[in-house]
């Protein structure tokens, strides 16, 4: 079961020393350098041996990127060509991307609800191709957070399926247990991504409660 890491500092010297942290208990470091004023990714990429996506993500779904659709793109362009293990586009701001030896993450967010049509958006993403599949929604109900378990465990390729919020946590936890690709869970408080996001301790801790670990 795999761990993900977002990193969400502002500042470069924040970023490494977080990286640095994130090393030591992460399987993947995700580079969230949309919360960054001046990403240096030459510098982030080379800086530790731990796998890394880098996302850069666009604020109509979460994300903090102020600059044009295409100073986005770019960045992530440069991720690919530095050697980035994964980088991540969201399926409703897509670009055909040469990914060389990068896995592609294609996602889709929804902060207010978990839709009913889950596997239309699956399918939706898998039509782009992508190496993995991933599918994150708030959980307003134990009901929503069971669709997204049950999308993970019958899903034919890798998958990402995380419900966001307290009524989501169930998916945080188990999401892997069943199949799903990782989970993301922060170094601790004010380092988290999303709503609901466990810090790694936590995380940890409870698989191991549950002998899942």
């Amino acid at each position: 079961m795999k761990i993900a890491i977002p990193i969400t500092s502002e500042s470069m010297d924040e970023a490494l020393r977080d990286m640095d942290k994130a090393a030591k208990v992460a399987d993947i470091i995700e580079l969230r350098i949309d919360y960054m004023s001046d990403p240096n990714l030459e510098r982030l990429l080379k800086h530790s041996q731990t796998l890394k996506i880098v996302t850069n993500r666009t604020k109509y779904e979460g994300g903090r990127f102020q600059g044009s659709e295409e100073q986005r793109v770019a960045y992530l362009e440069q991720a690919i060509v530095l050697g980035a293990e994964y980088v991540d586009i969201e399926l409703d701001h897509y670009h055909q991307l040469e990914k060389v030896n990068t896995k592609l993450i294609v996602s889709h967010h929804n902060f207010n609800e978990t839709p009913k049509n889950l596997d239309d958006i699956y399918q939706r993403i898998a039509g782009k191709n992508p190496d993995i599949i991933k599918i994150a929604t708030k959980a307003n109900s134990l009901e929503d957070s069971l669709r997204m378990l049950s999308i993970i465990a019958r899903a034919n390729r890798d998958i990402i399926g995380i419900c966001m919020g307290q009524a989501g946590m169930i998916t945080r936890v188990y999401g892997p247990v069943i199949g799903g690709y990782l989970t993301f869970a922060s170094l601790g408080e004010g380092k988290s991504s999303a709503l609901g996001q466990m810090n790694v301790n936590e995380l940890r801790q409870v698989w191991q409660l549950l002998q899942l670990e």
